[in-house]
């Protein structure tokens, strides 16, 4: 007969697994729940696999424990609790009460003292044993009758160590870990090691002798270079393994009465959860805590439960036979519309190879594909969708915006995952099955909009969606299908001269290497610059030398060769990425139709390829000539409309500077202000390296740089010392911005995520990360996305509200570059430019001015001030 199960939760160890592996989670109302999540992932997990007999919640009691009398420094190096998982500790302890599970803490003792004394009583109660914990400490635990569950990525990627799991581990029995941890050390509860001793030498020493005790009996035997480390600190050695030996015989008392739940604690379990808005978990429950149910009688209850997923069961109508049957179906009510090709081969507009599928609620019919399309333009205001603009493209761009699109929704209120499949989004807003068959995903398109308004809606985010998203679905579809005018002979040309500046660059760089090689080769060229040319600096990778763009930078002032290869491999990125490419683009009418996403960056901006407008080259006057290929059609010109120094602006109005807002205000070089501030000077006496220092730190504070950031951005002369002096002499000439990117910061690690000025949300998971770049990366990007995704909203709200303006005219929005625009304008039709110019500085209105640079010429590189 198989012996009753045990399962001891290490309650503080795995809620801090939990919190830094699950993403950051919160309530609708801000409440973090990632902690909590994550144990009850591991809970539910552990009733349906392990199905324990009885369970019990280790805790750690407040104070200070028996250790730290004979060791103040006994965990001395503990960083303070995260502020986000503190909130949750609480809450903890009332869901483990909620679940019936028993709870165990011990004044003066650690929860490992209380798993070991419960796991050391629990054989002579007829129980085996699953210690389940974040950390190994328990391994010492380990024998016949114990085992120990522990994470290995995530909550419930869990390996198990017996005995012999742990041999194969460490190469010795589990009652030895105290004394390897007694040499290697363990920075977590500050257990100090043996300075030169590493994990392999410990293992070796336990292998052939056994214990700390057994080692220094014999310590003559051990080899000299090894003795020497271990002779000095002998004491600390025996004090470290009494340190890291957990005390089996705490006093607790414990009934060992198998596990049970009444009607009340499922209720309360179930409250608590809804509280947490933990739905999948909720659905979760009676499958799992059926056999742990008492019944009405007091007995355990032997009925068999059996919990499917809910799964979406459309119902199938008869096919639709005509646009006219359609319409008359759905009567002017919101439906859903999804299409299907019938062939992998089939292109997505190919009428005859698709099928379309609508659903009004639960009913859901077949219709022809033109027949969809003929009521799409009709009803566009009703219809739910899932990635609308195709849609658009295919039949009329000008088509008001639709009721939903779900994939612009799953956007809004996730913008940093990877993807918005219809699938992944049913599943995960409806707590279903994903969709198996066109009618069900039909019905399920229907049903999201319900879902995930309401969660919008929670989030304060509707009007992201209806006001600014959505409204650009037919913006975004037109500028596609307008394109814009390419010069293939300007860029044919260009790519001549580009080749012939190419070769010449090239011979410099042979003749100053003194060989040929191949420049496109980082071996070939780190073996020409640091081996043949010896120019110190070198740094050695897995394959080679550096030779990134950083690297040759620092070293081009003094060694000329390097700053010939920055100028070849920008010739050769331009011929091969544009002079080379573009052409390759241009359709039949001319023009280059670019693909706008919305649902890419993270930040709110929208992206673009085939191809990228985002990185035309205009840093470099070589670069810029690229613009000059995509001009304007016969009979108009190309207008550029650009927002001037945008984020500085949103980053005076949000942080309130003085400086900065009255700089703005009277319309002042706002980056000499900043340099007289900087370095005590009347603004008319700032130099120019002096204002183009302050220019590098009023963008370097916008991303949050650190002082090895900006120290690379200075370039040869600044160290990491001054760079970091010059942020601390900015933070301390405006203070009102350091508090202003402090606060975000502090904003993002409460509720993980940060909101724009139009409520936008964007959430940052690594904001706890245990790594350290991880997580600074995550600051540095929380810091920057009120600014960056205001900027985002703004120039998205001045392209809907410019579209208003337009009206009838024959000028034509065609691209969105970063804080810029461009349209194709008729002469005639000069007086529009002051209202798209009002119109973008109107967009959000701020306690600064807005300017908007306007430009108009022939092509986009040639243009005049207007």
């Amino acid at each position: 007969m198989e012996p009753k199960r045990l399962v001891i939760i290490d309650g503080y160890s795995l809620l801090y697994r939990a919190f830094f592996a699950t993403r950051f989670l919160s309530t609708s109302g801000g409440r973090p729940t990632n902690a909590l999540f994550g144990f009850t992932s591991m809970l539910f997990y552990l009733l349906d696999h392990v199905k324990p007999d009885a369970v019990v919640v280790a805790l750690d009691a407040p104070g200070k424990t028996f250790r730290h009398a004979e060791y103040s420094e006994y965990k001395g190096t503990r960083r303070d609790m995260p502020d986000e998982l503190r909130q949750q500790m609480t809450v903890a302890r009332d869901l483990i009460t909620a679940l019936g599970i028993p709870s165990f803490e011990v004044t003066g003792y650690e929860a490992d003292d209380v798993v070991g004394t419960l796991s050391r009583l629990a054989e002579s109660n007829g129980y085996h044993t699953t210690i389940v914990t974040g950390d190994l400490d328990s391994l010492q635990l380990v024998d016949p009758c114990v085992s120990v569950m522990t994470n290995r990525q995530g909550v419930t990627d869990v390996v198990v160590y017996t005995p012999q799991a742990v041999i194969d581990r460490y190469g010795f029995e589990p009652r030895f870990i105290p004394d390897y941890k007694a040499f290697v050390g363990d920075s977590s509860d500050n257990i100090p090691g043996v300075p030169g001793i590493g994990e392999k030498t410990a293992s070796k020493l336990i292998q052939q002798f056994g214990s700390v005790e057994d080692i220094l009996a014999r310590l003559d035997e051990v080899e000299g270079k090894h003795r020497k480390k271990i002779e000095p600190g002998r004491e600390q050695l025996i004090k470290s393994r009494w340190l890291a030996t957990i005390d089996c015989n705490a006093p607790v008392h414990y009934d060992f009465a198998p596990f049970q739940l009444t009607a009340e604690q499922v209720d309360k379990a179930r409250s608590m959860m809804e509280w947490l808005e933990f739905k999948g978990h909720i659905k979760r429950m009676p499958g799992t805590f059926a056999r742990y149910l008492e019944t009405a009688d007091g007995s355990e209850s032997q009925e068999e439960v059996r919990v499917e997923v809910e799964s979406i069961e459309p119902r199938v109508g008869p096919d639709i036979r005509s646009a006219q049957e359609l319409r008359t179906w759905i009567a002017g009510r919101p439906y859903a519309l999804v299409l299907q090709q019938t062939s992998a081969q089939a292109s997505m507009f190919e009428e005859a190879e698709q099928q379309a599928f609508v659903a009004v609620g639960l009913e859901a019919r077949k219709a022809n594909a033109s027949d969809a399309f003929a009521l799409l333009e009709s009803e566009s205001k009703n219809a739910i969708l899932h990635d609308a603009k195709p849609l658009y493209k295919r039949t009329n761009p000008t088509l008001p915006p639709p009721k939903f699109d779900s994939m612009l929704a799953g956007y809004v209120l996730q913008s940093g995952r990877s993807g918005y499949t219809l699938r992944d989004l049913v599943q995960g807003y409806l707590d279903v099955a994903p969709p198996e068959t066109p009618q069900a995903s039909a019905a399920g398109l229907f049903l999201l909009e319900s879902a995930m308004r309401d969660r919008l809606e929670k989030e304060g985010q509707t009007s992201v969606l209806d006001e600014i998203e959505q409204p650009l679905i037919p913006i975004l579809a037109e500028m596609e299908s307008t394109g814009i005018q390419v010069s293939s002979d300007f860029l044919q040309e260009f790519s001549k001269s580009l080749e012939v500046t190419i070769e010449q660059t090239a011979g410099r760089i042979y003749e100053m290497a003194g060989v040929q090689f191949l420049i496109a080769s980082p071996k070939q060229l780190g073996e020409v610059l640091f081996d043949k040319l010896c120019i110190p600096g070198a740094k050695k990778t897995k394959t080679g030398y550096a030779t990134g763009a950083e690297v040759l930078q620092e070293m081009a002032l003094g060694y000329p060769i390097c700053s010939e290869v920055l100028a070849w491999r920008e010739l050769t990125k331009l011929k091969s990425t544009y002079a080379d490419s573009l052409p390759k683009l241009i359709g039949a009418d001319g023009r280059i139709h670019t693909t706008y996403n919305q649902t890419v960056a993270a930040t709110g901006r929208l992206s673009s390829n085939e191809p990228n407008l985002q990185n035309i080259p205009i840093r470099t006057e070589l670069g810029r000539k690229i613009r000059k290929a995509f001009v304007a059609a016969e009979g108009y010109e190309l207008a550029s409309f650009d927002y001037s120094q945008i984020e500085l602006r949103l980053l005076a109005h949000l942080c309130g500077d003085e400086a900065l807002v009255e700089a703005f205000q009277d319309r002042v070089d706002v980056h000499r202000v900043t340099a007289g501030l900087m370095f005590g000077l009347e603004p008319e006496a700032v130099s120019r390296e002096q204002r183009n220092l302050a220019k590098m730190l009023n963008y370097a504070v916008l991303y949050g740089v650190t002082d090895f950031g900006l120290s690379s951005q200075l370039g040869v002369g600044f160290s990491v010392v001054e760079a970091k002096a010059l942020i601390s002499q900015y933070n301390e000439r405006f203070p009102k911005i350091k508090e202003f990117t402090t606060s975000v910061v502090i904003e993002a690690r409460s509720k993980g995520f940060t909101t724009t000025l139009s409520g936008r949300r964007r959430y940052f998971p690594d904001i706890h990360n245990a790594n350290r770049n991880e997580r600074m990366s995550a600051e540095r990007q929380a810091m920057n996305a009120p600014i960056q995704g205001a900027a985002a909203d703004m120039i998205k709200i001045a392209m809907i509200g410019v579209r208003k303006t337009l009206g009838g005219s024959t000028t034509r929005m065609l691209l969105q570059v970063h804080d810029e625009l461009v349209f194709e304008m008729s002469p005639s039709e000069h007086h529009l430019v002051e209202s798209i110019r009002r119109e973008m500085s109107d967009a959000l209105r701020l306690n600064v001015p807005i300017d908007v640079d306007a430009k108009i010429g022939p092509n986009w590189s040639e243009m005049h001030e207007l």
